[in-house]
């Protein structure tokens, strides 16, 4: 009989720390955010890393930044694989005109994918849902852009 007690509190205890561990890994999920650099705080950590990076240029009255904002850089997904596979750099185009004119940037949201070694790996201006953003990052991260087209890449991971 003691040992059927024993086993309904192991039961018990196991069922309530699972339950807040389920609670406590889906807290630090929705907390997580993009490890966003300044511009030139991410250059120096792509030299230092050897890691690519991606550019995010916004301002602050453009509303498909903001959709952007709202819906692609808060998936889970995203946030994980740029965090870990990129340096996000983000520039305000408004605060930052020598970089936007740097990279002649003058249409809002623009997305730049960069080596390595600084260079320019491509480019999207406009609104990108997350679905074709994790795609976009696994095909760089891959360097399948080395050997085929993106449209290519996403008919062959179909």
């Amino acid at each position: 009989m003691e040992t059927r007690m024993n086993q309904k509190k192991w039961i018990y205890w196991t069922f309530i720390f699972s339950i807040i561990f389920a609670i406590s890994t889906a807290a630090m999920a929705a907390n997580q955010e993009i490890n966003w650099y300044s511009y030139k705080a991410g250059m120096e950590k792509i030299s230092k890393e050897n890691k690519k990076g991606y550019i995010h240029f916004y301002t602050d009255w453009c509303t498909y930044c903001k959709i952007m904002n709202q819906k692609t850089f808060t998936d889970d997904s995203v946030i994980a694989f740029l965090n870990q596979n990129f340096v996000p750099i983000r520039v305000n185009a408004e605060e930052q005109r020598d970089v936007a004119k740097k990279y002649g940037v003058s249409k809002f949201p623009n997305n730049w994918f960069i080596g390595e070694d600084k260079s320019e790996i491509g480019k999207r201006p406009g609104f990108i849902p997350a679905e074709i953003m994790l795609k976009m990052l696994e095909y760089v991260s891959s360097d399948s852009f080395k050997n085929m087209s993106f449209q290519d890449y996403m008919d062959s991971s179909q």
